[in-house]
């Protein structure tokens, strides 16, 4: 190059920067087409959405199949909530499973534990010549059932959930935390959770709330049940009409004299039976004191009797209310 003319130097140093340049933008190319338009984009894009509530843009980005069952999971606050427990959420440098397809793996915690949930993509053309386009491979979204006994309506995920039979079938989006729980005035279930990390995850038996009596409940029950058998120990009479307490003599006894002293009031307790609930057999200590006179040689004796009468109950539970009803028989 020494002996070039100053117009073939001019001219290969033009060539060097165009080739710079041409590198230069090709690299650039290639690092927006994976940083911006790449499939880990998408994902990233996808999740903001589902962080956002915004269900709807994301179905739109995935393109399922018409979710059936309730939507309650699927957008606002309710799909909000089902992925803010979701922490540190990353997304992997995508693998390319076929030409033209993709899995980009995402980790993330919930509660400490690790998760990871896989989503394939597949690229369906290119924008402006040089970016590719890319979209969610088609697939059904993953269902969880949740399931409680003796109540219409469960809370999940803090919002009302009614039941059909007992049963209610959520369609979410991967990944989210479902989780269920139940309480009003008389009945409760414990809370329940579940991770769908996939498909396979929401699992087949899904979220099944145990409910049990609350302490209102079993209050309410007892206050009827100390109700009951004081009205029965306020009869002087040795079998009190409608009652459990009863006493057998073959002397004389004179009303004024029966007094019947409940020592130990039945504890309720509350089991579920045939999808509803029932009170189990309930025990009455009691004291009883009374004069009998004896038919033969007409002596009076003072006797305190003390003894323990079994009963059952129906229990009847609506809304607000509960009803005590004593069944008994001689």
């Amino acid at each position: 190059m020494k002996n070039a003319s100053p117009s073939i130097r001019v001219l290969a140093l033009w060539l060097a920067a165009l080739m710079v340049l041409a590198v230069a933008a090709v690299v650039t190319i290639t690092l927006v087409n994976q940083k911006v338009f790449g499939p880990e984009r998408q994902v990233s894009t996808y999740f903001d959405m589902l962080q956002a509530g915004e269900g709807e843009q994301a179905m739109g980005l995935l393109d399922p199949a018409a979710p059936k069952g309730n939507a309650l999971l699927l957008d606002d606050e309710a799909l909000k909530a089902a992925v803010a427990p979701i922490e540190d959420f990353q997304v992997q440098p995508g693998r390319e499973v076929t030409d033209g397809k993709v899995e980009v793996t995402t980790t993330y915690e919930v509660d400490g534990k690790q998760h990871q949930t896989v989503f394939h993509l597949t690229r369906t053309g290119r924008d402006w010549l040089f970016f590719d386009r890319w979209a969610f491979a088609a697939t059904d979204l993953p269902e969880v059932t949740v399931k409680a006994d003796t109540t219409n309506e469960v809370r999940v995920n803090g919002e009302t959930a009614p039941l059909a039979k007992g049963t209610a079938k959520l369609p979410v989006f991967l990944p989210s935390v479902v989780e269920a729980s139940y309480r009003d005035k008389y009945f409760q279930g414990a809370k329940r959770q579940v991770v769908v990390d996939s498909a396979s995850a929401a699992g087949t038996d899904g979220l099944a709330l145990t409910t049990k009596p609350t302490q209102k409940l079993e209050q309410d029950i007892d206050a009827q049940l100390h109700q009951y058998l004081d009205e029965c120990a306020k009869q002087q009479v040795l079998k009190p009409a409608g009652c459990p307490l009863s006493y057998d003599t073959e002397a004389r006894v004179s009303a004024d004299t029966i007094h019947w002293k409940i020592t130990d009031y039945p504890e309720a307790e509350v089991g579920p039976y045939d999808g509803g609930w029932v009170l189990r057999p309930l025990e009455v200590g009691t004291s009883l004191s009374l004069v009998e006179q004896n038919l033969m040689t007409g002596a009076k004796t003072k006797n305190t009797v003390e003894h323990d009468f079994g009963f059952t109950a129906k229990l009847e539970v609506s809304g607000d209310s509960v009803t005590v009803t004593p069944v008994v028989g001689y």
